[in-house]
């Protein structure tokens, strides 16, 4: 396990037939105290035929789904948000 911006992650890659490895990531609360699991992302439609590069991939969703979370909730509050005020 890895931390991402504050938030713990971790990427694992889940045995497919013939010998071939899925990206499996896992990402977990900010919290510290607890290991509250907020989002599982799969790659069903990645396959890899060695482990570590799935494990990578797995990381790389993790990192990519907070980057976006992030990025969404610096939009949601806009300064047209706010009334003007005349000073």
């Amino acid at each position: 396990m890895q931390p991402y911006k504050q938030h713990p992650i971790y990427g694992i890659a889940v045995s497919e037939p013939g010998k071939r490895w899925r990206p499996k990531g896992l990402v977990f609360a900010p919290d510290l105290n607890c290991t509250l699991e907020v989002r599982r992302l799969e790659a069903s439609d990645l396959i890899f035929t060695t482990k570590k590069p799935a494990e990578e991939q797995a990381l790389k969703l993790c990192k990519a789904w907070i980057d976006a979370k992030e990025s969404e909730s610096h939009s949601a509050v806009k300064d047209s948000d706010f009334p003007k005020v005349k000073l």
